[in-house]
């Protein structure tokens, strides 16, 4: 057991930077998560880019050891925390590219694809931020407001709409009192957003 221990702990602390890089892309990114296998193989591939990226550096710090000043001793502490900070930076960075349509914007702008990095669903709100909307209701029902949260995947989740006002025979009935109303997205059929006033 012991045996197995010494092979197989080196081995997790090889590609633990791939799964921080990977998981701190899927809590702060809206795409969707793929399956275990999947995760795992890109964790594989980002554990591979971050080495090379460590290597780069390892190679840089020593160069400038050599020629100029001595930055300190390179040890497998500062190799493990340099994989990490970097795994670290690369998820952050991902999930802001992810959330900002980043790399599918400049894909989009060079015809290498149409798509966005985000579900329709989700680019319909952010291309159109601050944007009053009427959510039409599978009953007829018709609803105003500012949507502050709105669900990430069309079939679930929950609209969470300001100053919400009731459209009756095309015709505004505020709700006195209530600033924000939670609607569940089941009931939604389908989103108007409306062009924003002139001033």
């Amino acid at each position: 057991m012991e045996d197995l221990a010494t092979k197989v702990l080196p081995l997790v602390q090889t590609l633990v930077p791939g799964f921080i890089m990977t998981m701190i892309f899927y809590w702060l990114s809206e795409s969707p998560k793929p399956s275990q296998f999947e995760r795992s193989i890109q964790a594989l591939i980002g554990t591979a880019i971050i080495s090379l990226v460590v290597a780069g550096l390892k190679w840089g710090l020593f160069y400038v050891g050599h020629r100029w000043f001595i930055v300190g001793d390179w040890s497998s502490t500062v190799e493990t925390t340099w994989a990490v900070s970097i795994a670290v930076i690369i998820g952050f960075g991902l999930s802001y590219a992810a959330n900002h349509d980043t790399l599918y914007r400049i894909a989009r702008d060079k015809g290498l694809t149409s798509r966005a990095s985000y579900r329709e669903w989700i680019y319909a709100f952010r291309k159109f931020p601050g944007r009053a909307v009427v959510l039409n209701f599978l009953d007829g029902r018709r609803l105003f407001g500012y949507p502050l949260v709105w669900p990430t995947d069309p079939k679930d989740g929950h609209f969470m709409m300001q100053y919400p006002a009731w459209i009756v025979d095309d015709e505004y009935v505020d709700s006195p009192g209530v600033e924000f109303l939670l609607v569940c997205n089941v009931d939604v059929y389908f989103v108007e957003l409306l062009i924003p006033p002139e001033n």
